[in-house]
């Protein structure tokens, strides 16, 4: 970490909210469920587990990168698409905490001055299967991690005020920073637990 200024309760209060937005969206929440027929229809997941869970973070990074992300209408489609890869017994759950972690991640947004900005990548090689067995698998980012960088232009050229690489294994929690994953019918998704 990097810091050449004391960083304002408003830089602090941002960071702890992409902190707590990333863990909702990573970790889930809640416990699992039965799946019924009606569910199991509806769309989303993919074909292997490594797929499904490609897809999420690559949508979940487009979408904290989105210039757009400070309107209502936008946030809610992310939380919707993110929410999709889940089981869908699992949506409703996901929807909601997608969405307020959303919620959360672009007020912080909000809180930079004028002459502030935010870089935030989320950054993986790849995802591998690490274990499966009958309808479950657990998959890993590979070398994952969250990049924040927030600067401040100021008349002497950008200041760092803030710089970080968060390994996802941290936030993800578990020894081995693995996802859950489960197959319904021939589609993966990604699981709460």
């Amino acid at each position: 970490m990097t810091t050449s200024s004391q960083p304002s309760a408003a830089r602090l209060a941002l960071l702890a909210a992409l902190l707590v937005a990333l863990l909702l969206a990573l970790a889930g929440c809640a416990m699992p469920r039965q799946e019924t027929p009606s569910q199991i229809d509806q769309p989303g997941g993919g074909v292997n587990p490594e797929s499904v869970t490609q897809s999420f973070f690559e949508d979940l990074g487009s979408a904290l990168k989105d210039p757009q992300l400070a309107d209502d209408d936008k946030r809610g489609a992310w939380a919707e698409r993110l929410a999709g890869y889940f089981a869908p017994a699992e949506r409703d759950d996901q929807r909601i905490a997608l969405g307020s972690a959303l919620d959360n991640f672009a007020s912080g947004l909000g809180k930079l001055e004028d002459n502030e900005s935010l870089t935030l990548e989320l950054r993986f090689e790849r995802v591998v299967k690490i274990s499966e067995a009958n309808d479950r698998a657990r998959v890993r980012p590979v070398n994952g991690s969250i990049y924040v960088l927030i600067t401040r232009s100021t008349t002497a050229g950008v200041v760092t005020l803030y710089e970080d690489n968060v390994s996802l294994d941290k936030i993800i929690g578990g020894d081995d920073g693995a996802v859950p994953v489960v197959r319904i019918g021939r589609t993966w998704y990604l699981s709460e637990g």
